[in-house]
């Protein structure tokens, strides 16, 4: 088994799916699409809701495919924000999270999180290197990490975000500043993102703290 190497100017990763990015990438993507004169559209994903402030808080979103159903910063083969910023989803491609669960507990007033990857057969690269049962040993982190160095890092990076978010939102509930919920059951809530509600209560926070 041959350790991972995309495939230069393949692409198929930005026609795979929406992309999924975190409250604070939004800004910035936001920001690098005006600048470029791109149309990138962002849903929300997965939300808590805050019943003190009556809002619904985005821990994460999706950047969503355009008309051609594809990345908005694709052109032709070439990604335009390949060396601004590239989204974690994006660099941690083919290791990907299977399952993302977050967990609210109301008598420790903590948010939880647990998610489990997977090496995506998506790829073309890792749909030729691997066999079903090289698939099957790349839930063990260690072993992916062989395969795919670079990207199995950037996914820790990516959980060590999401476990900042979850931290802090912990914090504010602990010290009665939020009663969180889970947002999926108040679908009529508007939504706020992530990274702008913390600002609420925390401005000294900047986008390079979780960059």
């Amino acid at each position: 088994m041959r350790q991972f190497q995309c495939m230069p100017n393949c692409a198929l990763c930005c026609r795979v799916s929406p992309v999924t990015v975190l409250p604070h990438e939004v800004y910035v993507l936001e920001s690098l699409a005006g600048e470029l004169g791109v149309k990138a559209r962002f849903a929300p994903a997965y939300t808590i809701l805050d019943s003190i402030s009556g809002v619904r808080i985005a821990l994460s979103y999706l950047m969503l495919l355009d008309e051609e159903g594809k990345c908005p910063f694709l052109k032709g083969t070439r990604c335009l924000i390949h060396d601004l910023y590239k989204p974690l989803t994006c660099r941690s491609f083919p290791y990907l999270p299977k399952v993302i669960k977050y967990e609210l507990d109301p008598a420790a007033k903590e948010v939880r999180m647990e998610v489990n990857f997977v090496m995506s057969t998506l790829c073309p690269v890792v749909k030729a290197d691997l066999r079903p049962v090289d698939l099957v040993k790349m839930g063990n982190i260690k072993i992916a990490a062989q395969y795919a160095p670079k990207e199995v890092e950037v996914a820790r990076k990516t959980v060590e975000k999401r476990l900042m978010y979850a931290r802090l939102l912990s914090d504010l509930w602990q010290k009665g500043y939020v009663d969180l919920h889970d947002g999926g059951n108040s679908p009529f809530y508007p939504v706020v993102n992530g990274f702008a509600f913390l600002r609420r209560f925390k401005p000294e926070l900047t986008i390079k703290d979780f960059l």
